[in-house]
């Protein structure tokens, strides 16, 4: 067998190797529930690549070259054996971090005659047919595809001193999916809040593991994306660049340094100190563990004081409305709220909590959303108006959100004031859910049109007084392969919880990452076991997904598995 087959073959042993690590724990007692886990696997494996054997085949060049690009990543000779495979010419212009194309499937070139039977032959052309399922751009963006589809890749090879090399082909590489964890790290970048320098908002990128730390730091350094354009901010100045081209972990538990170009050492105190959390924050998120770093300018170790940042997080316990009173939801149980309600009527449809204690308020069938906290009130206080009102959601300022006319936003202020927010990408689009991140400055919307519906993120700008006027101009796609979805809601830094229901009213409770999911292939992927939902309920907190099915039961997931609640619930939301 020649050398590209046995490392493909060994890429295949390595992917079911993978794929068996991430399997949770089997329960052993407790109602029989299918189980949620979503176990993230970061094993550093290096593969390591063979060059192209004397009088290897056009096919076994092909299959040679693919194991080699994809084995390259975690490649101490990076793309140097993969480049052995083509021609001077193709070297000079073949760009392997162009792009990532994740396939479902390993490409395998399509059978075509062997070296005997090409006889005198210079030149011939394979096919490499992949079904892509996402992309990786060169800033270590991830994008899933919402119509996998077969695609076709040709390599055009040549003879070149009586051996076959590939002449021509794309730029970039194919990464199967059930490699791609193990070939690139998930590591979530943070940048600063627009209107709070101590808040940091994060966005998921995927890097090559052997270039994760350096490629994640000149990615801070460029700025925050175009999806957080206006919600977040670069406290770096403009031409900042890294000083040393590698950045070496420590495993003693010492700082780890980074060296910046001079242009650092011209920051004030207070936003330095914010840079070192900024990177301090994506290293250790790379990391998997708390990593500290030493900040230069060039070789002068700076000054940092120390300074508190915050990063997202649900802080307050679910609420849940049952028998017309409010209830907490605290270790996964019941406990009545000391808030007095009077629901008289009123048609309770959603419920939304504030993260900030107060408003707490619920849509009024599908055309009113009252408050139920009002100070001095024993009544609810209508609060917002219009036909099909999105589930509301309750921002970090006390701001209650919900969808308006169609490619509108419906906000209402703790000053008693209503305003609208008109993004351009929402034109003819109508809004069937809303839910902002618990840091405010990102958020999540469910639109549709008659030809499907669509989940897409954005940041919020806020004017001077917080007040929301408009989000990012370019909104990020998310769980694009997940049709009819109904609700969105936070569940996890990064994460969305998605809830779908067909025509025929079935259910389903899909999770999908914000950038990609961490597991394997960074694919949405559904949560088995319940298919009666009416309403979910999601949280960045340890306490997981909570819903509540058609026959009022709420259900929580512990350690992989759906648990009950209680009974006869009608609403459930967390803070947000």
């Amino acid at each position: 067998m020649r050398r590209g087959t046995n490392l493909v073959a060994a890429a295949v042993t390595l992917a079911c190797v993978v794929s068996l690590g991430a399997c949770a724990q089997i329960p052993t007692s407790g109602p029989v529930r299918v189980g949620t886990e979503d176990v993230e696997t970061q094993v550093d494996i290096a593969m390591l690549p063979q060059g192209p054997s004397l009088g290897a085949d056009p096919n076994a060049i092909v299959l040679g070259f693919l194991g080699a690009a994809v084995a390259a990543t975690t490649s101490p000779k990076e793309f140097q054996t993969a480049r052995e495979f083509l021609t001077d010419e193709a070297v000079d212009t073949w760009d392997p971090e162009a792009s990532v194309r994740v396939v479902r499937e390993p490409p395998v070139p399509e059978p075509t005659e062997t070296t005997a039977e090409l006889g005198d032959a210079d030149t011939v052309e394979i096919a490499v047919q992949a079904t892509a399922i996402a992309t990786l751009d060169s800033a270590g963006a991830y994008t899933e595809v919402g119509d996998p589809r077969k695609l076709d890749y040709r390599f055009t090879l040549t003879r070149a001193g009586g051996e076959w090399r590939i002449s021509a082909l794309d730029n970039g590489v194919l990464v199967p999916a059930n490699l791609f964890a193990n070939q690139y790290r998930a590591t979530r970048l943070f940048f600063p809040a627009e209107g709070d320098i101590e808040s940091l908002v994060p966005d998921l990128r995927w890097f090559p593991r052997q270039e994760w730390r350096r490629m994640a730091v000149e990615e801070l350094l460029a700025g925050p994306p175009e999806w957080l354009q206006g919600a977040t901010q670069s406290l770096v100045p403009e031409g900042t660049q890294l000083a040393s081209p590698s950045i070496s972990d420590t495993d003693d538990g010492e700082p780890v340094a980074v060296r910046l170009s001079e242009q650092i050492s011209a920051v004030s105190a207070d936003h330095r100190a914010v840079i070192t959390e900024q990177i301090s924050a994506t290293l250790s998120e790379g990391a998997g563990r708390p990593v500290s770093v030493d900040l230069f300018s060039e070789t002068n170790r700076l000054g940092v004081e120390e300074t508190d940042v915050d990063l997202p997080a649900t802080t307050a316990p679910a609420m849940a409305l049952k028998d017309g009173r409010l209830y907490l939801i605290e270790d996964g149980r019941a406990v009545e709220h000391e808030l007095p309600v009077d629901l008289s009527g009123i048609d309770p449809t959603a419920l939304a909590v504030s993260p900030v204690t107060t408003p707490i308020v619920v849509r009024d069938g599908t055309d009113q959303i009252v408050s139920i906290s009002s100070d001095g009130q024993s009544e609810p206080v209508p609060i917002l108006q219009g036909p099909d009102l999105a589930a509301p959601s309750i921002d970090n300022l006390g701001t209650t959100w919900t969808s308006g006319g169609v490619g509108e936003l419906k906000v209402y202020t703790t000053a008693l004031e209503e305003f609208t927010v008109e993004p351009d990408w929402l034109k003819g689009r109508k809004v069937v859910s809303v839910s902002v991140a618990p840091e405010g400055s990102r958020i999540a919307i469910v639109s549709k049109t008659p030809t499907g519906t669509q989940v897409q993120v954005a940041g919020i700008v806020r004017d001077n007084q917080g007040t929301p006027v408009d989000l990012a101009k370019t909104p990020l796609a998310v769980g694009a392969p997940v049709g009819d979805v109904v609700e969105a809601r936070w569940s996890g830094l990064t994460t969305l919880a998605l809830l779908t229901r067909d025509d025929e009213g079935t259910s389903g409770v899909w999770t999908a990452g914000v950038g990609g999911s961490t597991g394997a292939g960074g694919q949405s992927r559904q949560l088995p076991g319940l298919t009666d939902v009416e309403q979910i309920a999601a949280g960045v907190t340890d306490e997981g997904i909570l819903v509540v099915t058609k026959d009022g039961d709420l259900e929580h997931e512990e350690t992989g598995v759906w648990q009950p609640v209680t009974e006869d619930v009608d609403l459930v939301a967390y803070p947000g």
